[in-house]
C-alpha cells in the first residue's frame, strides 16, 4: 500500500511540475502537446488507480461485516 501512495503522490508532483513548465511557456509546441498527453495520462492512471483502491477497501468492509460472529 506504501508504495501505490507513493506512486500516486510522485505522478501529481509530476504532473504538477510539467504544467507549470506549459503555463509559462518554456516548452515549444511538440513538447507542449507531449507533455499535456503525458499529464493526461498520469491523471488517469491516478483517478484508476484511487477507484481501484476505493474498491478494494469497500470489499474489506464488506468482507468484516459479513464474517460469522
Amino acid at each position: 500500500m506504501k508504495a501505490v501512495l507513493i506512486l500516486a503522490t510522485s505522478f501529481v508532483f509530476i504532473s504538477m511540475l510539467m504544467n507549470a513548465a506549459r503555463r509559462r511557456g518554456k516548452l515549444d509546441e511538440r513538447a507542449n502537446r507531449a507533455v499535456g498527453g503525458l499529464a493526461n495520462s498520469m491523471r488517469w492512471f491516478v483517478w484508476g488507480l484511487l477507484f481501484f483502491v476505493g474498491v478494494v477497501c469497500v470489499a474489506m468492509a464488506w468482507q468484516t461485516l459479513q464474517a460469522p460472529r
